[in-house]
């Protein structure tokens, strides 16, 4: 018997043909209709847009920078520097330096890889922190977030496996996301990411990268203890995986700094699989748009062919101004002014949660840098809650399940102690006490009437008898 033979017609979009169709088609793309019967109908629709557009969703914390200019509203959601705690003049101060100095350069192309002087300076202060560093091991980036997106080019084909400590950064699960990685979740807890977990899911699924946030994590607070890292190392030497080490919030302690990077203490072997990310924007000034990342030299290399090929090079004049203000020897002063400004920021924080959240069941534990605290809600969906807080009570947070990938907690809720005031803080948990107080006594009253009606509509014992 002669095997069907199958027709494939390739025609504008919306366009229906009709050919002969002495077989059938089993199964079909999803962009092709077909219908079987003397003819073979077909019409093809395709979209404008790339499959990767539909891969990620907005952020939920960007959306909410929004509210930031609503005055009705205080947000403790934003995981941004306060400007109380930037060094403004410092800034100022070195960028007329730049201006004075280097006029035609700030305004001019620079080179792939940035600033070499800049870098030399980076590279310098590094070395102090243990980590073995020269210029030429520096890529200078716009920010922290192209620096993740320029490494998930480079590594990440559709498909890929990445693994994430869970919750993460929501700026980094939309990256792999959107590059059309399978994002593997990791749990965590107060010393970081939970190493037996971790070492299952490498030898199952065998994923390209890991990506950490050791210090003072995003969304979480948590540190990763020194013994645990020691351990990740280990792992990628054995299992040959990368691991993504982004210090954001490495330089916000608030009196014992955290344990070594990764890429301190790795030894030759280990530092071939670690890429190192670090940034300006929490300890300089985030509208600099200025971080750096290190790496092996091969990987090194197509991350500079990908920046290329995204911006040619960060802001020269950024990068001037950053040289200008470490040169100066500003960082060190302004660092220990903002660790002190973060720490009374937390410090308001728990006062106020003390006293406003005691008798809910809201619990934290209190962070001993960073910019954050990782709560926990019982019983309550905390972005089923979250119009509401804003539009009925002026609190904004940021949901806990933006932070996840899979299956999210749907009772966790990230507050920041950074932008607002001390007494913002303690009136923003005022606001969000008494949103709790609501909603928990709203799901109280919900419950009672449900069991009140429930009781209404059954049939009465004795009626039940014949």
């Amino acid at each position: 018997m002669a095997t069907p033979a199958i027709f494939l017609c390739f025609v504008s979009e919306g366009k229906r043909r009709r050919v002969s169709a002495p077989g059938r088609i089993v199964r079909s793309p999803d962009h092709l209709y077909v219908i079987i019967g003397k003819f073979l109908e077909l019409t093809i629709q395709t979209s404008h847009y790339a499959n990767a557009v539909n891969r990620v969703q907005p952020s939920a914390i960007r959306e909410l920078f929004s509210l930031l200019s609503r005055p009705d509203v205080i947000s403790l959601a934003g995981g941004f520097p306060s400007a109380a705690a930037l060094d403004l003049n410092g800034v100022r101060g070195a960028t007329e330096r730049a201006l004075i100095s280097s006029l035609a350069t700030s305004f001019q192309y620079g080179n792939s890889e940035g600033y070499e002087p800049l870098r030399e300076l980076i590279a310098q202060r590094a070395r102090t922190k243990g980590m073995k560093l020269d210029a030429s091991d520096l890529l200078i980036t716009t920010g922290s977030q192209q620096a993740i997106d320029l490494i998930t080019r480079v590594l990440v084909d559709p498909g890929d496996r990445v693994a994430v400590e869970t919750p993460t950064y929501l700026g980094a699960l939309q990256t792999f996301q959107f590059q059309g990685a399978d994002v593997l979740p990791v749990p965590t807890d107060h010393e970081g990411v939970k190493v037996e977990e971790l070492e299952e899911m490498i030898v199952r699924h065998r994923p390209k990268l890991l990506y950490l946030i050791p210090n003072f994590a995003n969304p979480t607070g948590y540190v990763m203890s020194l013994r645990r890292r020691k351990q990740v190392l280990a792992l990628a030497r054995i299992h040959r995986f990368y691991i993504v080490e982004d210090d954001a919030y490495g330089e916000l302690y608030f009196r014992e700094p955290p344990p070594p990077t990764l890429l301190a203490l790795a030894n030759d072997e280990e530092r071939q699989w670690v890429v190192h990310l670090a940034s300006f924007s929490k300890i300089l000034a985030p509208g600099l748009r200025l971080a750096w990342l290190s790496a092996p030299a091969e990987f090194l290399r197509h991350v500079v062919v990908a920046k290329q090929l995204s911006d040619t090079h960060t802001s020269t004049l950024s990068q001037l101004t950053a040289f200008h203000y470490l040169r100066a020897g500003s960082l060190e002063p302004a660092l220990n002014r903002m660790r002190s400004f973060y720490e009374n920021q937390a410090r308001a924080m728990q006062r106020a949660i003390k006293a406003e959240l005691s008798g809910t069941p809201f619990n934290a534990m209190h962070p001993e840098g960073g910019m954050f605290y990782w709560a926990d809600l019982p019983f309550v969906d905390t972005a089923a809650i979250l119009r509401n807080a804003i539009d009925e009570h002026g609190v904004a947070y940021v949901p806990g399940a933006a932070f996840y990938t899979g299956q999210p907690a749907h009772t966790r809720l990230r507050l920041s102690f950074a932008s607002a005031s001390a007494e913002q803080i303690g009136e923003g948990i005022r606001r969000l006490a008494r949103c709790i107080r609501w909603e928990s006594l709203g799901a109280s009253n919900h419950a009672s009437t449900h069991a009140s009606t429930h009781a209404s509509n059954q049939i009465p014992r004795q009626e039940q008898l014949p």
